[in-house]
């Protein structure tokens, strides 16, 4: 009797007649085989499976610190220069207008700024309100006339 797969209830799903058909022609023992060494199958793919669920645990860490270290170095290097090249790429763009004298320009401005940070940290500690003017803030800073000691 041929099986008809207009009989099944559920379409795609295999019978007890299939397996039959498919054991026909074949020894007890042969059949007995395939069904110990799909057992055999099973029990050693649970294993692996459960050993990379354990290398998983174990390595989970590991990758997480990586990843805040990369973190760390994207925000505390790379982002900020980003603003650096950017106002790099703004001062070019700004001194390549002067053409010729861009260069000359930009350096003479390169001096000039530190020169103004280097006299800035040279000048003596003052109390004046404004720095350059004789304006004392009151009770702050150094007192100047205090300076010379006592005679």
């Amino acid at each position: 009797m041929p099986h008809n797969e207009a009989e099944d209830s559920t379409p795609g799903r295999t019978t007890s007649e299939e397996y039959i058909h498919r054991a026909k022609g074949r020894s007890l023992t042969g059949v007995a085989k395939q069904g110990v060494g799909a057992w055999l199958f099973a029990l050693s793919s649970s294993v692996i499976a459960g050993i990379q669920a354990l290398t998983d645990l174990l390595l989970f860490p590991v990758i997480a610190i990586s990843n805040i270290g990369d973190a760390v170095i994207d925000a505390l290097i790379l982002k900020p220069l980003t603003i650096v090249i950017s106002g790099s790429e703004a001062s070019a763009a700004s001194v390549a207008e002067f053409e010729l004298f861009g260069l000359p320009l930009g350096t003479a401005i390169l001096l000039v700024t530190f020169a103004m940070i280097g006299w800035y940290l040279r000048r003596p500690s003052t109390s004046d309100f404004l720095p350059g003017t004789f304006w004392d803030s009151p009770f702050t800073g150094v007192e100047e006339e205090d300076a010379g000691g006592e005679g």
